[in-house]
């Protein structure tokens, strides 16, 4: 049985301050989240917060007071209490708008990973450069009482030939929560798919196996399987996801929700998902997205720098659904936790992976020994476009005539060199 407090400060801090949150903390039983104070169950009424029209470069809301300011009243009328945020700065202040966000009773899930230290699908690697980014970033926002999830990964793996990056997701999570642990605190670190339909089952089962550890606390879904009014539980699919989570004995949940191939959307999933059909089995969901951007998903339009908000008909009908439903849990004392944690699955045609072996940790003190004994090496830590480009080409010539097993990988197998967990320049000089 799990059973652990979601505390975003280490015990020490919470004893130093004389600041009483805002916002209960949730806690994790099972395959359930519950309120710790009153006991209820809680499920996630939340929204994807990524607002980006009128920026440049990488977009951080929480650290824009013009525009939390401005959403956060939004966020009260809306009726939601989370919002899942993809890209920060974790070098700026955040600390007006996450305590607007407490007071609101609003919670965060903040994803690990950044467009520059992300896991990436195609040629996957998890490295201590990444690794130390991921850090940082909990560093400066485990000091919010309403930070209440981490996401170690969006989607990575999308399809079979992707699943290689399963492996180095599930590294990172086991090398962020124990990192999380050396601070003390017990933060939930999880994984969100795509529901791929060939590859879903293995993932699930996945981040689910193996020692505690290494497991995802818990597991999110991104699904646009139901579009529009002549869509039901049943010919969306959605019976079929809710099948397949039944006896999963972590929570899990809706990362991303709401088809937007029939507009204006009237968001009649949501029944479903805090109904009979699934509220026994997920713990609620977060729509996709507030803003209305390239992508067309959003329910109102925003700029940067701008408080004025524009509201579509898609607000005021999220706004309605979220108001009629009224999920009927069970009490945290009463819940009693069951099932077995999952079964690996096996390497094969569609599963890329030896799912018992994971990637090393990275070691900077290991890779910078490596460098230390080679006779020479690279002049600069960063290189040009076409000097990678040409680095590449270079190594992959020598390795073709020799073994290069230290610096090499091999998911299927569970093979990982020695130095595989270093950067990509410090194997290229290996090489």
């Amino acid at each position: 049985m799990k059973f652990a407090t979601l505390a975003s400060a280490s015990l020490g801090a919470l004893c130093a301050s004389s600041v009483v949150a805002a916002i209960d903390p949730l806690t994790i039983k099972g395959s359930k989240w519950f309120n710790s104070k009153t006991g209820e169950q809680f499920y996630f009424k939340g929204i994807a917060y990524q607002p980006r029209t009128g920026l440049s470069g990488n977009p951080d809301p929480l650290a824009d007071m013009v525009g939390c300011k401005r959403d956060v009243a939004v966020f009260k009328d809306l009726g939601i209490n989370s919002i899942r945020v993809y890209d920060v700065d974790y070098t700026k202040s955040h600390d007006e708008c996450m305590k607007l966000l407490e007071d609101a009773g609003i919670y965060l899930l903040l994803d690990m990973p950044s467009p520059q230290y992300s896991i990436n699908r195609a040629e996957p690697h998890w490295d201590h450069d990444t690794m130390s980014h991921w850090q940082a970033k909990v560093d400066a926002f485990s000091k919010y009482p309403n930070l209440v999830a981490w996401i170690a990964g969006n989607e990575v793996a999308n399809d079979v030939e992707t699943t290689p990056s399963a492996a180095f997701v599930k590294a990172a999570i086991r090398d962020m929560k124990a990192y999380l642990k050396t601070k003390k605190l017990t933060t939930p670190v999880g994984y969100a798919d795509n529901d791929d339909p060939k590859i879903r089952m293995n993932l699930i089962n996945f981040f689910n196996c193996g020692d505690e550890g290494s497991r995802a606390d818990f597991y999110g879904i991104n699904t646009y399987r139901w579009c529009g009014d002549e869509t039901n539980f049943k010919t969306s699919g959605y019976e079929d996801i809710t099948k397949n989570m039944t006896s999963y004995t972590i929570p899990s949940l809706l990362t991303e929700y709401g088809c937007n191939l029939v507009r204006p959307r009237t968001f009649s999933d949501v029944k479903s998902l805090y109904g009979t059909d699934m509220g026994s089995t997920f713990s609620g969901g977060i729509m996709y997205e507030y803003t209305e951007e390239d992508n067309e998903y959003g329910i109102v339009k925003v700029s940067f720098g701008d408080s004025k908000v524009e509201k579509n008909s898609d607000y005021d009908n999220f706004k309605k659904a979220l108001a009629a439903v009224k999920p009927q849990g069970v009490k945290m004392d009463s819940y009693k936790a069951s099932g077995k944690d999952s079964v690996c699955p096996a390497a094969s045609s569609v599963w890329h992976v030896k799912s018992d072996v994971l990637p090393p940790t990275p070691s900077q003190a290991r890779c910078q020994c490596m460098i230390d004994s080679l006779g020479c090496t690279f002049k600069s830590d960063k290189l040009s476009t076409a000097e990678g480009k040409l680095v590449g080409e270079v190594v992959g010539n020598i390795c073709g005539a020799t073994s290069c097993d230290e610096i090499s990988v091999d998911t299927a197998k569970g093979m990982y060199g020695d130095f595989s967990a270093c950067s990509s320049l410090q194997r290229s000089a290996w090489a």
